[in-house]
């Protein structure tokens, strides 16, 4: 699927829902789920206009994911973030057809400076202190609860990365039992967590951040659980926890649930870097990761289980 292909679709979708619409469909940003396009919309002007590249993306999104019910919660999420005084772009109206999906935000300009990385942190604080909204987040699966969903994710993601790597990862897989996973993850009060706080998600002027952006990964569950994915990603540097105001954060974390956020991560990144953005260099660290994670994870479960 091209972005040429999708912008026709939504093209008719704006034919129909907005008939007085002549414009241009540039696009300015794209990822695994969705090209994003830029358009002026009367009476909005400027707008972004987020089209998944398909409903349901497989990949290393596993199957299933229903990318009409990801823009349903980015509309939700973003209005919530509003009126909560965090800088986003304002959901403007949302679109489901046979043909296309697509949701239109007001368009935030930003430049190529990246974010400051305290005010980035100050943001991250000021997002998990705010008492989440009214609102299951579609990560949290069936079940609707993030510890259930996540002990699952784990054994699965680890299936398929093994699959992939054609070697297996962890030498004892009975200690990854879903059950024993969940009564390792602490019972703690759940915060929005963005769970994508990079660059590519921000827009950003003079390295000040007017609009967060793409909330399909959010979650509502402990903030460590964002951090560990940051620090896996590299994006926890210590100028941003300076910003978030907690650079002991990891030390208050029980162990055992400390390797198991961290672990999800680098499962993730194993199969985003072999599916989604093909880097095999990457891939490998990421798997490497998750290889030494698994190895210190019994322990960690025993030592948290006698506590």
């Amino acid at each position: 699927m091209t972005a040429e292909q999708v912008a026709h679709r939504v093209a008719r979708v704006f034919a129909d829902r907005h008939p007085a619409w002549h414009g241009a469909l540039r696009p300015v940003g794209h990822g695994l789920e969705a090209v994003v396009f830029l358009t002026e919309l009367e009476p909005y002007g400027a707008v972004a206009v987020k089209a998944p590249w398909r409903r349901f993306p497989g990949g290393s999104y596993g199957a299933g994911v229903d990318c009409r019910a990801l823009l349903r919660q980015e509309r939700v999420l973003a209005a919530w973030a509003a009126a909560a005084g965090l800088p986003v772009a304002r959901p403007l109206a949302l679109h489901e057809t046979d043909d296309q999906d697509l949701l239109v935000s007001a368009y935030v300009e930003g430049d190529d400076r990246p974010p400051d990385p305290a005010g980035l942190g100050a943001l991250l604080s000021r997002l998990h202190a705010a008492p989440p909204p009214e609102l299951v987040p579609v990560v949290h699966g069936p079940s609707g609860d993030f510890r259930t969903a996540l002990a699952a994710r784990i054994p699965d993601r680890l299936d398929r990365v093994e699959r992939l790597a054609g070697e297996a990862l962890a030498a004892d897989r009975s200690r990854l039992d879903a059950g024993r996973l969940r009564a390792a993850l602490p019972v703690r009060p759940g915060r929005l967590l963005h769970m994508d706080f990079r660059a590519a998600n921000l827009r950003c002027r003079g390295g000040a951040i007017r609009a967060v952006l793409d909330w399909s990964n959010a979650a509502i569950a402990d903030p460590a659980f964002e951090l560990a994915r940051m620090h896996e990603a590299g994006t926890l540097t210590d100028a941003v926890l300076d910003g978030y105001g907690d650079r002991d954060w990891a030390a208050r974390v029980p162990p055992a649930a400390r390797i198991l956020y961290h672990l999800d991560a680098a499962l993730m990144f194993a199969l985003v870097f072999r599916l989604g953005a093909p880097d095999p260099e990457r891939a490998a660290g990421a798997t490497e990761r998750a290889r030494v994670l698994l190895a210190e994870l019994p322990a960690a479960l025993e030592r948290q289980a006698s506590a």
